[in-house]
């Protein structure tokens, strides 16, 4: 800074120079001053937000915990009893580590008291698997000296058979410099927890897959050699949910690149818990095409049948989506989203008609979309361009036939017939069910997403999302990686087994290596 003396000593170029160095440092301060301000405002929100999660999942939990304990839970009565006890453990395991990871850096962490586990049964047979430095040579270039050993013991679990891994971890210690090395500990998805991925794995795939509840696992293990409460079951499941999810939103966005998706919802109970009842949820399912290179499929569980839900997990996305005709996608054809049609849905009018009635009408219209389908079966394997000119050739004479014959039995209907319904509902869909001539990628119906629905219905039957609507987005969730590990030709359970074991050192930037499409089974894991 310049004193009084200098400053009257200065000509007019020297006190302009002066002068614009102050404004330009004045400038300079301002902005510093602005971005301090703004990184200010963005760490409160970040506080803010944290703070409201772990609010949200407090008071969840805290809810949790009195529907676990309170006698009003037990207006439950058999497998609902079951699944409900099985669910609360899950999410509660869930949201411990999602809190967890929340307040990992704060000092007011809770420390969880973790009782002492029982050894594994000396009667289970053991694999010995050591873990030893890569070099036993100080940093001082003296030699190391063995002195010791820790043993952590994970159980593993092939069909029917226990198996503990006992991972063996030699200590080194340098006989000059005392310096100690050893070999670190494996990263599980559990940490510090006894399953291996392979156990997890089995557990996910009985539940997820063949529709196994807890329950009747903790029997099928006992009789396997060891009793594995339900409880512990439920908290492996709830841990591995929160783990897993980053991989199903890796998916999405990935699926979210596809120009054509398919899109269907279908109805489960889900249990209210406390009340002894059930009321009705969904379950949204978004696939690629069958003519995409991409298999994946993304299940998403939801209180509510609203278009809103499917508005959400599409946001942004601009394509061709093939649906039916409920009234909760049209939302998204008002944003831009061009509508594809289901022949299939069009086609069962005229089935039912026929079946029901035997009526000739509907088996004229039942051969023409015969011949659009015996179309499609040649066209299977073709790629997007040869698929459009054979259509261009093939199909659209046919469904030319088809509309006019439409309009002119439809003039010789009354209306509020059967036969007046099934024509009135191609026509008015016409432009949706006739998307297919115009782009080859396009299929001609939902068929392929109804079909990644049957395991929902299977999973119906066996209360597969009985439960709380976070226990019905974890097993969403779970089976989005398994269905898609099956449309890539994977063995699910070999699929989640090396999953869950590279997941935990497996860097976020390369979390699409571990999606079904891309996987690749590591035989030296």
């Amino acid at each position: 800074m310049h004193t009084p003396d200098q400053l009257a000593r200065m000509n007019a170029d020297e006190l302009r120079q002066f002068a614009a160095q102050l404004i330009r440092e004045i400038t300079d301060t301002r902005h510093e001053l602005g971005s301090t301000r703004r990184e200010l405002t963005d760490t409160r929100q970040d506080n803010t937000r944290k703070q409201l999660k772990i609010d949200q999942l407090t008071h969840e939990m805290a809810i949790l915990k009195r529907w676990k304990f309170a006698a009003r839970s037990e207006q439950l009565h058999g497998e609902q009893r079951h699944l409900f006890e099985e669910t609360v453990e899950a999410d509660l395991e869930a949201i411990g580590l999602e809190l967890q990871a929340l307040q990992q850096a704060e000092a007011r962490t809770p420390v969880k008291d973790i009782p002492k586990r029982a050894a594994l049964p000396a009667s289970l047979p053991r694999t010995e698997i050591r873990h030893e430095p890569e070099h036993t040579t100080c940093a001082c270039g003296c030699p190391m000296k063995r002195i010791g050993e820790d043993v952590a013991e994970k159980l593993d679990y092939t069909p029917g058979v226990f198996n503990v891994e006992r991972h063996i971890r030699g200590k080194w210690v340098c006989t000059t410099c005392h310096t100690i090395t050893q070999a670190p500990v494996p990263a599980q998805v559990i940490d510090k927890g006894i399953p291996t991925s392979g156990l997890l794995a089995q557990v996910l795939v009985a539940k997820f897959l063949d529709h196994l509840p807890l329950y009747r696992q903790e029997g099928i293990f006992e009789r396997s050699g060891l009793a594995i409460p339900r409880s512990t079951l439920a908290q492996w499941v709830g841990a591995c949910g929160v783990q897993l999810q980053p991989l199903v939103d890796a998916l999405r966005t990935v699926l979210l690149d596809c120009k054509v998706l398919h899109a269907d919802e279908t109805p489960v109970a889900m249990l209210a818990p406390g009340k002894g009842k059930t009321h009705r949820a969904y379950v949204w399912t978004y696939g690629s095409s069958e003519h995409d290179s991409l298999k994946a499929v993304i299940y998403e569980f939801v209180e509510s049948r609203s278009g809103s839900h499917a508005r959400a997990f599409l946001e942004g996305w601009k394509g061709t989506l093939v649906c039916d005709d409920f009234s909760g996608y049209k939302a998204l054809f008002a944003q831009g989203v061009t509508e594809a049609g289901c022949l299939a849905h069009a086609r069962r009018k005229f089935h039912e008609l026929w079946v029901s009635h035997k009526s000739a009408l509907a088996e004229e219209a039942l051969g023409l979309f015969r011949a659009l389908y015996d179309v499609e079966r040649l066209a299977g394997e073709l790629d997007a361009e040869q698929r459009y000119r054979l259509r261009q050739l093939r199909s659209r004479p046919i469904t030319e036939t088809l509309r006019q014959w439409l309009v002119l039995h439809r003039q010789r209907a009354s209306d509020g017939t059967a036969i007046a319904k099934a024509i009135d509902y191609s026509l008015n869909r016409w432009t949706a069910l006739t998307r297919f001539l115009e782009d080859g990628a396009v299929p001609v119906d939902n068929n392929w997403i109804e079909n990644r629905i049957r395991p929902i219905a299977l999973g119906r039957s066996n209360w597969l999302f009985a439960g709380s609507l976070r226990g019905g987005q974890r097993a969403a969730a779970a089976m989005s990686l398994i269905q898609s590990a099956k449309l890539n030709g994977h063995d699910p359970y070999h699929y989640l087994k090396d999953v869950l074991g590279r997941l935990p050192t497996q860097p976020a930037s390369r979390i699409e290596e571990l999606l079904p499409h891309r996987w690749t089974l590591k035989t030296a894991h």
